[in-house]
Formats: C-alpha cells, sequence, structure tokens
C-alpha cells in the first residue's frame, strides 16, 4: 500500500473504509463516532452497536454505513480494555482492519485514532506500528510458478491500494509522517525475509541466496562481496567448507557493508546470520517428518537480509556489515562423519560429534571474518538449537550476550518490535562443556542447556574485548498456522528487531 498522513476532519476524508479504533468498556464506540460525527449524530448508532454485541474486545470489528461521513463505511475495530493497549494490540487492529477492506474491496483505507485512547503512545510510534500490522497482514505465501514467483490467487486484485492517517493537531503531522516512512521500512524488511525463507530449497541455493544479497546492495546503495570455495579456501574456513562437502552446491560467504558518505566515525555494527539455504542433519540424519521445513534453516540470513534493507531504506546514522555463511548440509559419499576434526579460520580446531550441528561451525568461521573489522557490536542470528523451540516455543528467541548493554538494548527493541526475546545464561561452564579432548573444540555439549552450550561454542570466535550478542530464532523462524500479522511459514522473525537494535544503537 501507499501511506500516506493527512490533516483535517474525518468525517470529511474520502475513502472507501474509515477505521475507528476502540477501546474496549460498556460505551465502546461512542466517544469514537462523538469525535467523528458529533454526539447526537453518534447517537443514533447505540442501539445498533449494542444489538450488534459490539464492545470493542481486542481484535473485534464491526462495520456501519458511511451515510453520515464522506467515506463509504465505518469500521470500528477494537483494541481490547484500556489498561492492556499495547503496541501489538495496535499492529492487531490494524491487521484487522486491513483485512477487513480487502474482503470488502476497498481501495482506500482511511486511519483516525481519537485522542488519548492509544496506550499514551506518540504520533510517530503508533503510525509506525499501524503501518507495519496492516502491511504484514496483508502478505501472502508466494508461489512458486514457471520463471520465477507469484503471488497467491487471491491476492493484489482485492489489496487495498491507498492508506491515510488522519491526525488532527498539525505539529503531529511530522511526527506521523517519519512514523509511517519507518512503518514502510521495518515491514519491507520483514517482508523480504518472509519470501527468501519460503522460497523452495531448489530456488535459493548458497549461490542464488548470494544473487539475493547483490541485487538487495544494488537497490540500497550497499557493497557486497561474495567470497566463494577458492577464497574460502584461502582463509581456511574448515567450518563452512566442512559443512558444504555433502553438497554439490558450492558454499559462498556473503558480506554486505552499508555506511552514510563521510561516517567513519559512527559505530560499526556487525550482524551475522546462518545461511543453512537445506538442512537434512548431513550424516546425522534428520527424520523424515517434517524435513520439509527445514528450507527454513536460512532464517537468520534472511532476517539480517531483511534488516539491512531497513536500515538502509532509513539512512540510519550508524555502519553496518552483515555476514552470512551460506551452504546446504546434506549426506553423500564426501560429507564430514562424526568424530572427523575440522581447523577454522579462527586457528581453532573443532570435532564434529554430531553433523546436525552444524550451524555453529559455519557461524564459528563468519563471526571470525566479521570480528576482523574489530566491530563495536556484534550480534548473530541463527535456528541454531531444538532445545530452544523446546524451551521458548515460537513465542521468544533465546538471547545470550557478554553485553549487558546488548541485553538491554535488544530487551528493548524485542518489546518493540513484538519479536521477543528471553535472556538465558550464558557462563564459563557453558564455555568449558564445549572444549574438545582431541581437538581445541567439540561441536556438541550434551543435552543439558543446550541452547546455551551452542552459545558458548560461538563464544570462543569473538574477542572478549567485542559485545557480542546471540540470538537463537530455532522457535520463531516458522509458523505452522496462519498468525494475526500473517499467514503460515514464514514469519521473517528478526528482521524487525535487528533493525531497530541498530536504530536505538545508532541513535
Amino acid at each position: 500500500m501507499r501511506w500516506s498522513v493527512g490533516e483535517g476532519q474525518p468525517a470529511k476524508a474520502a475513502g472507501n473504509l474509515l477505521v475507528l479504533p476502540v477501546v474496549e468498556d460498556d460505551k465502546a464506540g461512542q466517544v469514537e463516532l462523538a469525535e467523528v460525527l458529533g454526539k447526537k449524530e453518534a447517537g443514533r448508532w447505540r442501539k445498533t452497536l449494542a444489538a450488534a454485541g459490539f464492545k470493542g474486545a481486542a481484535k473485534s470489528w464491526q462495520t456501519l454505513n458511511g451515510a453520515a461521513v464522506a467515506a463509504d463505511w465505518i469500521l470500528l475495530v477494537g483494541l481490547g480494555p484500556r489498561d492492556r493497549i499495547d503496541l501489538d494490540m495496535v499492529r492487531c487492529a490494524a491487521a484487522v482492519a486491513a483485512r477487513q477492506a480487502r474482503a470488502m474491496g476497498g481501495k482506500i483505507l482511511l486511519v483516525s485514532w481519537p485522542s488519548g485512547h492509544l496506550g499514551g503512545y506518540d504520533q510517530r510510534t503508533l503510525a509506525r506500528c499501524w503501518v507495519e500490522g496492516a502491511e504484514l497482514a496483508l502478505d501472502k505465501v508466494a508461489q512458486v510458478a514457471a520463471g520465477g514467483t507469484r503471488r497467491a490467487k487471491e491476492a493484489d486484485a482485492q489489496t487495498p491500494q491507498r492508506g491515510k492517517i488522519l491526525v488532527s493537531d498539525r505539529r503531529a503531522v511530522a511526527a506521523a509522517r517519519t512514523g509511517v516512512s519507518e512503518g514502510q521500512a521495518f515491514a519491507a524488511g520483514t517482508l523480504l525475509a518472509r519470501r527468501l525463507v519460503n522460497l523452495p530449497p531448489n530456488h535459493l541455493t548458497p549461490r542464488l541466496l548470494a544473487n539475493e544479497a547483490r541485487r538487495l546492495a544494488r537497490g540500497a546503495d550497499m557493497k557486497c562481496t561474495v567470497l566463494g570455495p577458492a577464497r574460502l579456501r584461502e582463509l581456511k574456513m574448515g567450518g563452512l567448507l566442512g559443512v558444504s562437502k555433502g553438497s554439490r552446491e558450492e558454499p559462498r560467504l556473503i558480506v554486505l557493508e552499508a555506511a552514510p558518505r563521510g561516517g567513519r566515525k559512527l559505530p560499526l555494527i556487525a550482524l551475522v546470520g546462518k545461511g543453512v539455504t537445506f538442512d537434512a542433519g548431513g550424516i546425522s540424519l534428520k527424520p523424515a517428518a517434517k524435513m520439509d521445513e527445514m528450507k527454513a534453516d536460512m532464517a537468520g540470513a534472511a532476517a539480517v537480509l531483511g534488516a539491512l534493507a531497513t536500515v538502509t531504506q532509513l539512512n540510519m546514522p550508524v555502519r553496518v556489515i552483515g555476514v552470512i555463511p551460506a551452504t546446504e548440509n546434506l549426506p553423500d559419499g564426501a560429507a564430514i562423519k562424526p568424530a572427523d576434526v575440522l581447523l577454522t579460520a579462527a586457528g581453532k580446531t573443532v570435532e564434529v560429534l554430531n553433523t546436525d550441528a552444524e550451524g555453529r561451525l559455519i557461524l564459528a568461521d563468519a563471526l571470525h571474518y566479521a570480528c576482523r573489522r574489530k566491530p563495536d557490536f556484534v550480534i548473530d542470528v541463527a535456528t541454531l538449537t531444538g532445545s530452544c523451540s523446546l524451551a521458548l516455543g515460537g513465542h521468544f528467541a533465546g538471547l545470550m550476550s557478554t553485553s549487558g548493554e546488548l541485553i538491554e538494548v535488544l530487551q528493548q527493541a524485542g518489546g518493540e518490535t513484538f519479536e521477543r526475546v528471553w535472556h538465558l545464561p550464558l557462563i564459563d561452564k557453558h564455555r568449558e562443556a564445549m572444549k574438545g579432548s582431541v581437538s581445541d573444540l567439540k561441536n556438541l555439549g550434551g543435552r543439558d542447556a543446550g541452547m546455551s552450550t551452542a552459545a558458548g561454542f560461538l563464544s570462543h570466535f569473538v574477542p572478549e574485548n567485542i559485545a557480542w550478542a546471540h540470538l537463537d530464532i530455532a522457535g520463531t523462524a516458522w509458523s505452522r498456522a496462519k498468525g494475526d500479522l500473517g499467514p503460515q511459514g514464514a514469519t521473517g522473525f528478526g528482521s524487525r528487531l535487528l533493525a531497530r537494535t541498530v536504530q536505538i544503537l545508532g541513535a
């Protein structure tokens, strides 16, 4: 949708659907309608709303004909109780409105939130979250067709074309416009991440993922460097090269760099994303059930690309480097075996106890490469452990870090984007659990504290003087059911979380 901000009286704004968010109470809709229509006209709808049982419950809605306004219809969208309104409920209300507009064939969507009713949030924040909610809810899973991808059949024809946020205070127009721009950029990054994760693995090999990165870089004024097998051998990236041995698809290390002109003194943030475009587990083969979902094992890479798309679209005053190790993990006569020992780019040897613990092997090389640039902050994101899914489900990403500042910022960003994180311990015992007997390290630490020992392994490849955080998104990257803000499949989790984190760090 194309979004804009306008000043004026909602009743006089022309469009197909005038949306009024409504707080849940005994007079739900009356206050909101009175602000737009006047008390007398609003009173005419009291019985209609009572008969319909509409009380403004969260995610509920009620349509009224637009005889008293310039729009064709009025749509009341419930926000739930006043004391429980948060930014995600704003997004969910926007999602309800956008879907209803599409169902009604409305092309122009108008939004007017009554004064003082949306949790005390400022216009910029409200506008950002509303646009995010609407855009993410209208997303549909892309289907593959000859020559590329296409939207599902019922898409674009009925999708609203324009959205307009109406504000009554002239002083709030600029803030709302900033919020709209941010909402569009944050949503676009998430939609990019979703599209990449949803692609079939034969349509997104490591080479094709590198092509997607190049395409993004060309359109976003970023530098893109792709390292192939020869260069990886020169750098002694035995982790990435080792995992790739079971596949005919050659590995890639994708490096993206974004920086405003003249920004040499700005902080440097490295984002590292796991890019296993399909994970069968290697010789330690996964069960066949739901193995098709292992195309999502590059969701960390997708989150990094989505975040970079947002960062560059908003021209954030910060330098960012994205590093993505891309490979497949398949069984083959040439594949690495349990008990093999690999030499990583950091000069550390790793005994492979389980070839399905491959993410940490490729991230080891990628983290070492990123840290050579001496960044101020490093954040890696990966679908890394099954223990994360078991412990946190689809509601939180696991967060382990050596930096109190990064923990605080990621928790703030997670709360604001509703891509929430849960801080888990990372102590010396977890690091020691990954030390090997025939090698410096081993890639498996046992059943206990699987998330923390995996992070402990990765910590061996990040210098102690660099602030580092690890995000395990194994449970949040993929949804087996339709959600409030998107369809079944890839969620795009991490894109908005990382982008907002970069925004905070660069402020």
